[in-house]
């Protein structure tokens, strides 16, 4: 019995030191010996320390590298190293891939009769994700260009929306606490503007500042927003701070555009584009597309209860 847990130890510790090697740069997290490669590794080292009653049961095959992934996430949540958007970006594919290898082993290994040699190959395979990882890391990334934009009416004149955008109104009254929300997506609280340097800085209820310059105003019709993340405060969202220091996403700004209606409202549009860098682009574009049409929702909704109260 001790041995068969010893196992799923053994692949927590195994999986702390691959997210650790990642934030220390040796491989890189948006990668697919990071995604893939690693976690299929997490699923072989219950097999390997746990014998012959492991391949006797599919059920353990499925809920022993299940509990080492849970067991992964919460601890590097509670050190810091992780918030829950990123626990649920790496807990899908470390969930389904360390299975997959699992119950693979197990349908391969269930009618021998003893152990499997694997003793020469277990040190290479656990190694495997670094080399590999090492290796991607010199490969270029794939790049890609997005642009999303939301839009809806507020009714208030143009004016009035247009003295509200370069620092925008306390928020916190007005925005949405739904799941999606609380879990994903940083909800704007306010804005400050300095005309002398033409900066605003963007208050988040986790903590984040994003420091931004004006880069383009037309009166009553268009502003634009770049941001400095040199500047910015990020450590308060982990995943936030990974992906938009290494780079792994870059914003080329965020803009408003105002159109008058015939009716005195106003039409507020929101767009933001960015570039992602990454050796696992469709994954990556998945995510922060959502991420980002939601923050853009978020903002207007919330812009325009403020405003036409």
């Amino acid at each position: 019995m001790i041995k068969q847990y010893l196992g799923i130890i053994l692949s927590v510790i195994y999986a702390l030191i691959i997210r650790l090697l990642a934030g220390w740069h040796v491989i890189e997290m948006d990668s697919l010996s990071f995604f893939v490669i690693a976690p299929m590794a997490l699923g072989f080292i219950p097999f390997y320390f746990s014998g012959k009653g492991y391949r006797r049961s599919l059920w353990k095959a499925i809920l022993f590298p299940l509990i080492s992934v849970l067991l992964f996430l919460m601890i590097a949540m509670g050190a810091g190293l992780e918030d829950i958007v990123c626990l649920i970006i790496i807990g899908w594919p470390y969930v389904l891939f360390s299975i997959c290898m699992s119950v693979a082993l197990y349908f391969v290994s269930k009618e021998k009769k003893d152990d499997p040699e694997v003793g020469k190959q277990a040190f290479s395979i656990l190694l495997l994700p670094v080399a590999l990882g090492v290796a991607e890391k010199q490969l270029p990334k794939y790049e890609s260009v997005h642009t999303i934009s939301n839009e809806l009416v507020i009714h208030q004149p143009d004016s009035v929306i247009w003295k509200n955008l370069y620092a925008v109104p306390d928020l916190r009254a007005v925005n949405s606490h739904g799941f999606f929300n609380e879990l994903f997506v940083p909800q704007p609280t306010h804005s400050t503007y300095d005309p002398q340097t033409n900066t605003r800085l963007g208050y988040f209820e986790n903590g984040i500042v994003l420091h931004e310059s004006v880069s383009e105003a037309i009166k009553n019709k268009k502003l634009t927003f770049r941001i400095h993340l040199d500047r910015s405060r990020l450590s308060a969202s982990p995943t936030l701070d990974h992906v938009l220091k290494n780079k792994s996403l870059e914003f080329e700004y965020i803009g408003y555009e105002l159109k008058r209606l015939d009716n005195g409202s106003t039409s507020l549009k929101l767009t933001t584009k960015y570039a992602i860098h990454s050796n696992i682009p469709y994954y990556g574009e998945f995510w922060s597309t959502k991420i980002v049409n939601q923050f853009e929702k978020n903002l207007l909704r919330s812009l325009k209860r403020v405003l036409e109260e």
